[in-house]
């Protein structure tokens, strides 16, 4: 054989390979997206409890052990309520809302290859009515559940204390923390939930090391066939200090990670993405004693005064990357993630001379105004926020003084009936922070706008925010409802009833070799990993 025509052989073997990779590559997705196989490696700040029973922890757990586990009641990536994404293919609420026919979705399975059933559904919820529990929503579980009867083998009947057409989202992942865990394991050994788990989620537990790291296994059976991971194991590792997160992501060891908002620049130089859930928390300013003709607050004027004078554009693009924190818009009882949002409802104006001149109209007669100041939910921006909105109102000529505290000293001042702000006079006002609650919009209703006991009383008309709260929970149909909570959208926007100043979004350095991660907005700890696909 000539070299000549041996280079010639050469040539084609090469281009044929080379053919071959192409196809294989382009029309089988080898090494590609969705199966890519292989480790995704995650870092974590924190274990909570480090359990794997849920009973036995928060919501932070679930960022060590939800990965295994479905709620009953599903959610879409925007935090909203969806059949789509749970256990439940549907329920059924009773004409007074004082009870609910949960129907089980077909053909989910347990890690151990059993159905999941309708027994499933009251040995679960029953599991977490136990004296025994910590998990954040089983107290007002407990509180709103009267009784739990299987039906058949699709749907259990839940019967409730009171009224609450709500119900629903204490079941799912934004509000809750109570996913499906199965009776024939809870029934008879729950002690194995902490040594040999099963849930019926996209990830089956494989093994844990305390203190380090915790492993999981794709579940290539997963009823959602659309959310089978793409890669064969998921390793969570526990990593507290954020520069080694971030040490372990730049030597490649490690593919995703949490990190603070002033860590966002320097990773996304290294080449890294950012991104993360998004509306977790919702900070707002609010008037006490709004509702006492003998205070500022309870002015219209005064209010808008306020509010028009916040150059919040100013504050959350200083503060904050555009990966974690945005402009709130609407009222301040809405986020995107609640039913009742508005999208064409805008972030107010900052208009300082229209502020002056509400503010003469008022009677603003050049009192001291205090503003409470404290950190909320871990975030320690508040206060540097709380001093920029200070200058804000000197700036139009309002005197303020800022009196840092915290939540334990407020509550004594607000709970009672008459509230204690007389110190306080003759305006009071706070900022704080807050993220979705169980009962979701109506909770806020209850919690801000009614008179009932507990209450802020943050809204001038009490009276009228506990028949909104009556209306909404007359309201049996969901859109029904949705409408009513929308025109309440737009009813607040108009009042200036309190200062809607940023939502929060928790921020991840991501690997460029990742792609497509859709974790649940609104809350921090519904991440679904299985998601991420390698990039192409």
């Amino acid at each position: 054989m000539t070299n000549k025509l041996l280079i010639s052989i050469v040539a084609i073997l090469i281009v044929a390979a080379a053919i071959v990779v192409f196809l294989a590559y382009t029309y089988l997705d080898i090494g590609l997206d969705p199966k890519s196989g292989g480790e995704l490696r995650i870092a974590m700040q924190s274990f909570s409890t480090e359990t794997l029973d849920p009973s036995s922890d928060n919501k932070d757990g679930l960022n060590y052990h939800g990965h295994m586990y479905d709620f009953l009641v599903g959610v879409d990536p925007e935090g909203r309520l969806d059949t789509r994404y749970g256990l439940l293919s549907g329920w059924q609420v009773s004409p007074t809302a004082d009870s609910f026919t949960l129907t089980l979705r077909e053909g989910a399975k347990w890690h151990d290859g059993e159905s999941v059933d309708a027994e499933d559904a009251r040995s679960s919820v029953e599991y977490y009515l136990r004296d025994e529990f910590t998990c954040g929503v089983c107290v007002t579980l407990k509180d709103a559940v009267s009784s739990l009867e299987v039906l058949d083998n699709e749907n259990v009947l839940i019967r409730l204390n009171a009224p609450d057409v709500v119900f629903p989202g204490l079941l799912a992942a934004v509000e809750g923390d109570t996913p499906l865990l199965p009776s024939h394991v809870i029934d008879s050994a729950p002690g194995s939930l902490q040594a040999s788990p099963i849930g019926t989620g996209p990830w089956r537990y494989a093994a844990s090391t305390a203190g380090e790291s915790v492993e999981f296994e794709s579940n290539e059976d997963y009823w959602n066939t659309g959310r089978v991971s793409g890669f064969d194991t998921l390793t969570i590792s526990l990593v507290p200090d954020e520069s080694q997160r971030i040490a372990l992501m730049e030597s490649d060891k490690i593919d995703l990670a949490p990190i603070q908002a002033e860590s966002v620049g320097t990773v996304k130089g290294e080449g890294f993405s950012v991104d993360g859930p998004k509306h977790v928390l919702a900070t707002t300013v609010r008037y006490f004693m709004s509702y006492d003709r003998d205070y500022l607050t309870s002015s219209l004027d005064f209010r808008k005064a306020l509010q028009l004078s916040i150059d919040v554009e100013e504050i959350t693009t200083s503060m904050f990357p555009s990966e974690a924190a945005t402009i709130a818009t609407g009222s301040a009882l809405f986020t995107p993630v609640s039913p009742g949002y508005v999208e064409d409802l805008p972030a107010y104006p900052y208009d300082p001379d229209q502020a002056r001149s509400l503010l003469a109209q008022s009677g603003y007669a050049g009192e001291t105004i205090q503003m409470l100041s404290l950190v909320a939910y871990g975030m320690s921006e508040l206060p540097p926020i709380n001093e920029m909105i200070v200058e804000d109102w000197q700036a139009i000529g309002i005197n303020v003084e800022l009196e840092a505290t915290e939540w334990p000293a407020v509550q004594p001042l607000f709970q009672p009936r008459p509230q204690l702000f007389d110190d306080y006079a003759p305006a009071p006002v706070i900022h704080g922070a807050a993220p979705a609650r169980p009962g979701g919009v109506i909770n806020a209703d209850s919690r801000n706008l009614g008179g009932g006991e507990g209450a802020m009383l943050t809204y001038f008309a009490p009276n009228v925010g506990d028949g909104i709260l009556k209306q909404l929970q007359a309201t049996v149909n969901d859109e029904d409802r949705a409408l009513v909570l929308q025109a309440l959208n737009r009813r607040t926007y108009g009042e200036y009833w309190a200062i809607p100043i940023l939502w929060r979004h928790d921020t991840y350095a991501i690997s460029p070799e990742l792609i497509g991660w859709q974790p649940t907005n609104g809350t921090s700890s519904d991440l679904h990993f299985e998601t991420i696909r390698r990039a192409r």
